[in-house]
């Protein structure tokens, strides 16, 4: 993520350095047109002066360079060059040093490094023109990206140089991490952000990324724990902070840092909602994560899929919220294209005492497919079970479709006693049932020939009697004969 900010560094790492010790204009021909106004005297230097005739031709050279009319100022110093073999080495040197200074504001680094150089070989410069001068070859070096060439200049230049700022020790820093030498590169990009008065995003950015290659955690925790302050708005900066605390077992600093980041309105990716989400559950908070989840789903910056409905489904049973996860998990079986999330939801469905929703779900799941050789086996077995459930006393039929089903449960090895006893239980239940059935029958069989006799014994009482008979007692005692 960091690496996003390197992109820019080949081209501007020079940055503010160049700008001012380099292409600034008047500051650098002064240095060259007028450096006997800048007392060499008292470093114990030989005061030079350039020639008037070529001081002048530098002079509206350089003015031209100021209007940024940088054609005619090349023109002018192209024609200088041709007479550098007339000229004394200081002018010379003064001359290359200007052109180089034209290159660069036409972005033709190779012609101002070659420039510079001629400048620097003529070894006539004053020694603090001549040191800026070396230093600015080695930027030019690093935005050429010969990174060799600019670490060998650049600790050239810091052996001759009382203190060093921020933007050397930054390039330097640079230099070596696209070496990728990032051992020697920690120092300087340490120094760098010591020295640096302002607070440079880049040079945390290259801090960040060396420490991240020499897996030093601690200092780069403590760096992106500077870094989100000083830019509350960027992401990347949260997120690299929270994966650095999970990975040194800190989840729940980690937790917080995401949720401040959320909070803070910068959470707005899905991947990174989820991940919030799924740390809500890490972290037994699993109703926040399923609050989270919902809200984003409702207000769409979450998509209703498969895996985040079934993610959904799987907080709330976290948080103990079994129906209100049923009608989630439906939904996502109902989208998904294998019997997976069919067989869960036929589980919970059981769990919740809902057999008939149960066994449709399971039925849906078998028919899918996409189960394992266990789920498979275990669908069977709860199939059979939420068939069994729904028949009553009596319901044969019903125990038979549930018998059907542990049937195909017993063909697997892993359910197969499990399913026998079930399908045994289902026969003696069966068993019973007709055991009872045929005791029933002989119990009314018993009860109408006693209830027979009852009747024929009174009738031929009242026959003895001599009493008047009814039809039925007539048709009774005709009967017995």
């Amino acid at each position: 993520m960091v690496m996003n900010t390197m992109g820019s560094w080949r081209a501007g790492a020079c940055g503010a350095a160049l700008a001012v010790a380099v292409l600034c204009g008047a500051g650098a021909l002064s240095s060259v047109a007028h450096a006997q106004d800048e007392s060499p005297q008292a470093r114990g230097e030989t005061v030079q002066s350039l020639d008037p005739r070529v001081a002048k031709q530098l002079l509206a050279a350089y003015e031209k360079l100021e209007a940024e009319n940088f054609k005619g100022a090349l023109a002018d110093l192209n024609r200088l060059v041709q007479q550098a073999g007339e000229m004394k080495p200081f002018d010379r040197a003064s001359v290359y040093q200007i052109r180089g200074q034209a290159h660069v504001n036409v972005d033709r680094v190779d012609l101002a490094l070659n420039d510079f150089k001629a400048a620097l070989a003529e070894n006539a410069l004053p020694a603090e023109a001549s040191l800026q001068l070396r230093y600015n070859v080695a930027q030019l070096q690093f935005q050429q990206e010969n990174y060799r060439e600019a670490i060998r200049g650049l600790t050239e230049w810091m052996r001759a140089t009382d203190n060093p700022g921020a933007n050397a020790w930054f390039l330097l820093a640079a230099a070596y991490y696209y070496e990728n030498d990032f051992k020697n590169a920690r120092v300087p990009a340490e120094r760098a952000l010591q020295l640096s008065e302002s607070r440079e995003r880049r040079q945390f950015d290259l801090a960040n990324m060396i420490y991240s290659e020499l897996g030093l955690a601690d200092k780069r925790t403590r760096l992106l724990s500077i870094m989100v302050s000083l830019w509350p708005d960027e992401l990347s900066y949260w997120k690299q902070l929270a994966a650095l605390y999970m990975q040194e077992e800190r989840s729940k600093d980690a937790l917080s840092t995401l949720e401040l980041a959320y909070n803070s309105g910068l959470i707005k990716e899905p991947s990174d909602i989820l991940s919030l989400a799924q740390l809500y559950s890490v972290h037994n908070n699993p109703h926040r994560g399923a609050n989270l989840l919902a809200k984003e789903m409702k207000n769409g910056r979450v998509a209703r899929n498969v895996n985040n409905l079934e993610l959904l489904s799987q907080l709330l049973s976290q948080a103990r919220e079994h129906r209100a996860a049923i009608p989630v998990l439906q939904e996502a079986a109902a989208l998904s294209d294998t019997g997976v999330l069919a067989y869960r939801l036929g589980q919970v469905l059981l769990a919740d005492e809902q057999n008939e929703a149960a066994e449709k779900a399971l039925t849906n799941a078998l028919q899918k497919g996409g189960l394992d050789e266990k789920q498979r086996a275990n669908a069977w077995m709860l199939l059979g079970t939420a068939r069994f459930n729904e028949a009553g006393p009596g319901e044969r039929e019903q125990r038979a479709l549930a018998d059907k089903a542990f049937a195909s449960a017993a063909e697997f090895a892993a359910t197969r006693k499990q399913a026998n006893g079930w399908r045994d239980y289902i026969k003696a239940i069966n068993d019973t049932e007709d055991r009872q059935a045929r005791l029933e029958r002989e119990q009314a069989a018993m009860l109408a020939e006693a209830a027979r006799e009852r009747e024929l014994s009174a009738c031929r009482s009242l026959q003895i009697a001599g009493r008047t008979l009814s039809e039925a007692c007539r048709a009774r005692l005709d009967d017995e004969g």
